[in-house]
């Protein structure tokens, strides 16, 4: 393997420097190609390195060079123009203040002396928390035309059956690919976690029961069934919307296997936002003969699953909405201990305090199941309101341009950007769903394009 991962390595490096090259020249478009071609697979990269090279500086490497593509990006963004950032014309949105105050906020809470996560945690994680309001600046800063709008969605297509073929070949086999790549041993070396389950990975990789659950090459099975909430956006707006029977048929067998790939990565919270989706696209689309027809299909499947199907599915249903699933009752305590802490704490008791992500010591941490009760414990009422306020604007702003565009491609990038959204919405409810870096950070670069054309074309501003 290691010959392989220094050929990896090489065209690594040699990508960086080439999405580099176009950043300076004033194209963030190309970091969406970092987005596609590297976020998908940016944990199985790390464990493909460490296997290798049994190197923790390797992996870090590889690690924080996302985080340093992206924040070059962002500071080229502000400084590499010919008029002074000062003199630049700007023309905020109320999306773009909320941003702003909600990146204000994260730097307040990170500088001042609240909670007992040491300046270096708090630090790391307002790292991942910045990144958020990056990624939308920077598609603030980009026109997708339709050519390459097409491109994406071609790689996204790629994306989901190659997805699905990996987690059919886990499940033929048995085998989480995770495992072959020594996930344990990565995870206890380089995060100090040691493996969890009945599969020497992390409980994650499992269910109720001692039944897998599949990752195919993302990090874990949760980030894989978000990521297919965006697929699921994709293939239903195009079915919805092509203009020739092949393309539809196409993109119904790419529905089909988003709704396989769902029953391998066994997600109850992604599997519910799926339907969400669906329902709210053809209400939004004025479908009501085909709302009938999902609902009738629905009421057939639950009939089936409550007298014919298997008496595990059936207590595994009932034990998750009697919050008797071990599952279910992990995000129920979780979001007990976060309510409390906002309601004795409504300021927020400081960065790093809450959450799964990087610099959140679990000593610690209060709370971790809920993006909303994350954000609330750490920075208080405030910070939950505007991180609410980030989501309900950018769905908003993102329907009024597909309603009102007349240009396809940017229906199109609308529809995804806010149906992936709405889909999110369950997850982030169960779930640090903000570290799943390719569905978040997509899913804000295309809002913050989205909102760049509501601001020219549909309010007619003359920004620059």
């Amino acid at each position: 393997m290691t010959p392989a991962a220094i050929i990896f390595l090489i065209l690594y490096i040699g990508f960086i420097g080439f999405i580099l090259k176009k950043i300076f020249k004033g194209d963030a478009y190309y970091l969406l190609l970092y987005i596609l071609f590297i976020l998908p697979f940016y944990t199985t990269f790390q464990l493909v390195i460490f296997k290798a090279f049994e190197l923790s500086l390797l992996v870090d490497f590889f690690k924080y060079s996302k985080d340093f593509v992206f924040f070059t990006g962002f500071f080229v963004f502000i400084f590499g123009k010919n008029k002074s950032f000062i003199e630049y014309k700007w023309g905020p949105s109320l999306l773009d203040k909320l941003f702003l105050a909600f990146m204000t906020l994260t730097l307040i809470y990170t500088i001042i002396p609240l909670g007992e996560a040491p300046i270096l945690s708090k630090i790391i994680y307002a790292k991942n928390t910045f990144l958020i309001g990056i990624v939308y600046f920077l598609g603030r800063h980009t026109d997708i035309n339709k050519q390459r709008w097409r491109f994406i969605v071609k790689v996204l297509i790629y994306l989901t059956v190659g997805s699905f073929l990996f987690a059919l070949s886990e499940k033929i086999f048995s085998t989480h690919l995770q495992s072959i790549l020594d996930y344990g041993q990565f995870n206890l070396v380089m995060n100090d976690i040691f493996p969890t389950g009945n599969y020497g990975l992390s409980w994650t990789f499992e269910r109720q029961g001692v039944f897998p659950r599949y990752a195919a090459f993302f990090s874990n099975p949760l980030e894989f069934a978000a990521s297919l909430l965006m697929f699921l956006s994709v293939s239903l707006h195009y079915l919805l919307h092509s203009k020739y029977n092949s393309n539809r048929l196409a993109f119904l067998c790419l529905l089909l296997l988003v709704s396989l790939s769902f029953f391998f990565s066994y997600s109850r919270g992604a599997i519910i936002a799926s339907g969400i989706i669906i329902f709210f696209t053809l209400f939004f689309e004025k479908k009501y003969r085909l709302i009938g027809i999902v609902l009738i299909s629905a009421i057939i499947g639950v009939i089936y699953t409550y007298f014919f199907s298997s008496k595990e599915l059936q207590y595994f249903l009932l034990d998750t909405l009697n919050f008797q699933n071990t599952s279910s009752l992990g995000h129920l305590l979780e979001w007990i201990e976060g309510l409390n802490s906002m309601i004795k704490n409504p300021m927020g008791i400081g960065i790093a305090m809450s959450g799964n992500a990087n610099g959140v010591d679990q000593a610690l941490k209060i709370g971790g199941e809920n993006q909303f009760l994350i954000y609330g414990v750490q920075m208080g009422a405030l910070g939950l309101l505007i991180y609410v306020s980030l989501l309900v604007k950018g769905i908003k702003n993102s329907l009024k341009v597909f309603k009102r565009s007349s240009k396809q491609h940017v229906k199109s990038i609308s529809f995804v950007a806010a149906a992936t959204k709405i889909g999110l919405l369950i997850p982030l409810f169960t779930a640090n769903a903000e570290l799943y870096l390719f569905v978040a950070f997509l899913s804000w670069f295309l809002i913050g394009s989205t909102e760049t054309y509501y601001l020219k074309n549909i309010l007619n501003r003359n920004i620059q």
